[in-house]
């Protein structure tokens, strides 16, 4: 990972949002105000995704040290250490949000 690596990130996000908000100004005809709501939104979801992740984690954990008794053998907690995670994670918060939203 070059020392260029983060500045590069940070383009490639300021550019694909400059472009989507300027294709849904435009294009789509959303306005700005509902850009904060949709922000807002955003964010409740990544929070609850987060909360998955937590549960995920100590659950994975909890099952990981399970079989190390269970089977006398040795399990690595490393198993765990998969970016997958993080992303279903995530889609579990984006579903469990999404549902609580509904009822309302």
């Amino acid at each position: 990972m070059g020392r260029y690596h983060p500045l590069v990130l940070a383009a490639a996000l300021a550019v694909t949002s400059l472009g989507a908000y300027l294709v849904g100004a435009r294009r789509l005809g959303l306005t700005r105000g509902r850009l904060g709501w949709a922000i807002g939104r955003a964010l409740d979801c990544v929070g609850m995704g987060l909360v998955f992740l937590a549960l995920n984690l100590v659950v994975g954990g909890a099952l990981v040290l399970a079989l190390r008794v269970a089977t006398g053998r040795f399990v690595s907690l490393y198993v765990l250490n998969d970016g997958t995670i993080v992303l279903l994670s995530l889609l579990q918060g984006m579903v469990a949000q999404w549902w609580r939203e509904a009822r309302r």
